[in-house]
């Protein structure tokens, strides 16, 4: 409801529900247990309705979903004039997300635990439901990009999708509806997380499996629940089902693109993550109220140049932020020939340009100058069907401190072939564990080892003097 609320304007609906909403917070507080985390007992149940993961106490999916919760009411309280309650709600959020963190983090394994048991101890077990309180921002960002790292890997993500657990733990079976299957609906929830820590190559292969998942078999069709051992749906499974559709649409606009609108400020956030060898794409028909505006966005090795037109009535902003590799330099900004002011914040992972500037009617042009943009690209795809994954994970990356060397690790099947695509390749110097080839793209021969099972290989690519 906040979400609708803040991106439609319509604070008359949020006025007439919030009676509605308020009984259903009193609802959520009436399940607090002794840690004021919300409980489904004898009404409901987390994520996982049965099998070996059960029983438990409370999943950090559910209870990251009920921190979130009041955050969002604490929003709809602002927009119906409730000033106290809106504070009183934003202070118990902030303590909520303490609380959640301190509750699930596990030092032992170094991951978010799936749940507490009924003895509020950890059930240690590592699942792509922690993706959850991610895709809202609740988590620690150091605990956060060690449990993406853990989850990029092969053991849990497929090339058509994310496992619920890890195919090493005791409880995985690739045929459990619970406890080993691959959901899209997991796959987009890892991909709008991962995009909001950063982590664009693990979130895009997780955006990339869905998408393909359109064009194989009946077109436009998205499957409930494939198997985690073999790209094959269960015989059980609804053929389209929305919730799985729905996890193309949200990493996609709440993830790569990093879309967000808010009426009562009159702004877009464009935040975009753009995979390093798309040189042009649009974005059309946003709406902000009563304005609409599209975006055309085109780059060259030297600059990135977003076009915006706007039709309609009312004030518009855009704040752009795109990310760029940490090596990248941002030289220059101009909003129709005339100079804009910047910022750059980095951060572990990459470095975002922050800027905003009202939409007027005629086309408006920002141009930005870059020197040594820099980009890896990774496009997995589907396997044959019945087939097991083959595709490459690239599990982590890291700069060193003056950006001319770059660390991946990387994991694939022993003696295949693989490639990584790279933007502006005479970046690059040398690369140790991989050749750079004559047509710019990184090939990764990965050492031998038993068939079937993913290793783990490092890259290391080292950059021009500049």
């Amino acid at each position: 409801m906040n979400d609708y609320v803040t991106e439609s304007g319509d604070t008359a609906f949020a006025r007439d529900k919030w009676d509605n909403v308020w009984r259903a917070y009193q609802f959520m507080r009436s399940t607090y247990d002794d840690k004021r985390l919300a409980q489904n007992a004898g009404v409901g149940h987390g994520w996982v309705e049965g099998g070996p993961l059960l029983p438990v106490k409370a999943e950090f999916y559910q209870s990251g979903l009920g921190v979130e919760a009041l955050r969002a009411l604490s929003g709809l309280a602002g927009f119906v004039g409730k000033d106290d309650v809106k504070k009183e709600l934003a202070d118990e959020f902030k303590r909520q997300q303490d609380a959640l963190e301190k509750a699930f983090w596990s030092p032992k394994t170094d991951s978010y635990a799936f749940a507490l048991d009924r003895n509020n101890q950890l059930v240690e077990e590592a699942s792509v439901l922690s993706t959850v309180p991610m895709w809202f921002g609740l988590t620690n960002t150091a605990h956060a990009e060690t449990m993406i790292t853990r989850l990029a890997d092969a053991d849990h993500e497929t090339d058509w999708g994310m496992r619920i657990i890890s195919s090493h733990s005791s409880h995985y079976d690739g045929s459990g509806y619970h406890f080993g299957s691959v959901w899209p609906l997991f796959t987009g929830w890892a991909s709008v997380g991962e995009y909001r820590y950063h982590r664009e190559l693990p979130a895009y292969s997780n955006l990339r499996a869905n998408a393909l998942m359109a064009f194989d078999g009946s077109l436009g069709h998205f499957t409930e629940v494939l198997s985690g051992d073999y790209y094959q749906g269960f015989s059980t499974s609804s053929p389209h089902q929305i919730w799985s559709a729905a996890m193309l649409v949200s990493p996609l606009l709440r993830g790569l693109f990093g879309l967000q609108t808010d009426v009562q400020n009159h702004q877009v956030t464009f935040g975009p993550h753009v995979p390093a060898e798309w040189t042009s794409f649009a974005v059309r028909d946003v709406h902000l109220g009563t304005t609409r505006v599209d975006f055309q966005y085109h780059k060259t090795p030297d600059t990135i140049t977003l076009e915006t037109t706007r039709s309609g009535t009312g004030e518009c902003w855009v704040e752009f932020s795109p990310a760029f590799s940490l090596r990248t330099k941002v030289a220059s900004a101009e909003m129709n020939g005339r100079p804009l002011a910047f910022k750059v914040q980095p951060n572990g992972e990459d470095q975002h340009l922050s800027l905003r500037f009202p939409v007027s009617a005629g086309p408006n042009s920002l141009v930005i100058g870059v020197k040594n943009d820099f980009g890896l690209t990774l496009d997995n795809e589907l396997p044959p069907l019945g087939s097991a994954s083959r595709s490459l994970r690239v599990i982590s990356n890291s700069w060193n401190s003056a950006h001319d060397q770059l660390t991946l690790e990387v994991s694939g099947l022993p003696g295949v072939d693989y490639e990584l695509g790279v933007w502006n390749p005479g970046e690059i110097s040398s690369v140790e564990g991989a050749v750079l080839t004559g047509r710019g793209r990184i090939r990764i021969k990965m050492p031998m080892g038993k068939d079937g099972e993913y290793l783990h290989h490092s890259v290391v690519i080292h950059f021009r003097k500049t």
